[in-house]
């Protein structure tokens, strides 16, 4: 009972000191912790959710030299605890090789292609990160109708 009351008002520091000594003296044991944090990359359009990449179809209809584009744009959210990089690629499906299409976000712009293109890039986003992509068409196609598929890819620089 009396080491028990002894022991209540002994400052916990004194306690673990004292206790660290012991194992000290009994062969010095010492203890490494390391923590991991995985690589957190979210790629999120219309509540929708991939891990890293993400497709969607586009459709454009060109009556008279005027385009209709489906859709004209495109909400992204992005999260991520490491350095990122969003890059956007098209691939045309059919006979869509005729159309040229451009995107335009956050003050960057480029033709859709085959090859990724940057639309933005920064450090961890501290939360999701909207970016929103607009298209366009880049060039004056003949009328008809187009189909092709834009793919996003969101990765450590």
């Amino acid at each position: 009972m009396f080491w028990l009351r002894w022991f209540r008002g002994v400052p916990i520091t004194v306690v673990a000191l004292a206790l660290a000594g012991a194992a000290d003296a009994h062969g010095g044991a010492s203890h490494h912790v390391s923590i991991t944090i995985p690589t957190v990359l979210r790629l999120r359009v219309d509540e929708r959710e991939a891990r890293d990449t993400l497709s969607l179809p586009i459709r454009v209809e060109v009556t008279r030299s005027q385009p209709a584009i489906d859709p004209a744009s495109t909400r992204l959210q992005i999260f991520a605890n490491v350095a990122w990089q969003l890059s956007v690629s098209y691939r045309p499906v059919g006979d869509a090789s005729g159309l040229v299409l451009r995107w335009h976000a956050q003050g960057a712009s480029g033709l859709l292609r085959s090859a990724p293109g940057i639309v933005a890039s920064g450090p961890g986003t501290g939360g999701w990160r909207t970016i929103d992509v607009d298209y366009g068409v880049a060039n004056e196609p003949p009328d008809g109708e187009y189909q092709g598929v834009i793919s996003y890819t969101l990765a450590r620089p």
